[in-house]
């Protein structure tokens, strides 16, 4: 959601934005360091680092956006859920469902199918 906003991306930009906007307008949320660097490691890749100090300020501009830390237990849970048969690929979507279970949270925010094979979540966007 994060990178669609950033980019303003023409297909997912706007529903991005819609959401952005109701947690700027009180609704409460989840993010995590994980998350945080993805973007920031996306934005660097796609040669748009100059959006990164944007993002940074959108985030502390959002008391109803909690963030929280990526942790060593999240890995290992995320390890758990995955099972002998899950998908190396969808890595870091487990270790998000992890945390997401940590702290509470059953919906996701986001595109990435990956999540919908994760027991545990909801997929919305």
């Amino acid at each position: 959601m994060f990178v669609y906003h950033l980019s303003d991306d023409p297909a997912y930009g706007e529903r991005a934005r819609s959401i952005l906007k109701a947690i700027q307008d009180g609704e409460a949320a989840v993010t995590s360091t994980l998350a945080i660097a993805q973007v920031c490691g996306y934005m660097k890749w796609k040669k748009k680092a100059d959006r990164i100090p944007a993002f940074l300020s959108l985030l502390r501009s959002m008391p109803s956006m909690s963030k929280v830390e990526t942790t060593f237990a999240d890995f290992v849970r995320a390890r758990e859920k995955m099972g002998d048969g899950g998908d190396w690929r969808a890595w870091d979507d487990y270790v998000i469902a992890a945390q997401m279970e940590r702290s509470g949270t059953k919906e996701v925010y986001s595109n990435d199918s990956d999540f919908d094979a994760i027991e545990g979540t909801r997929r919305i966007f």
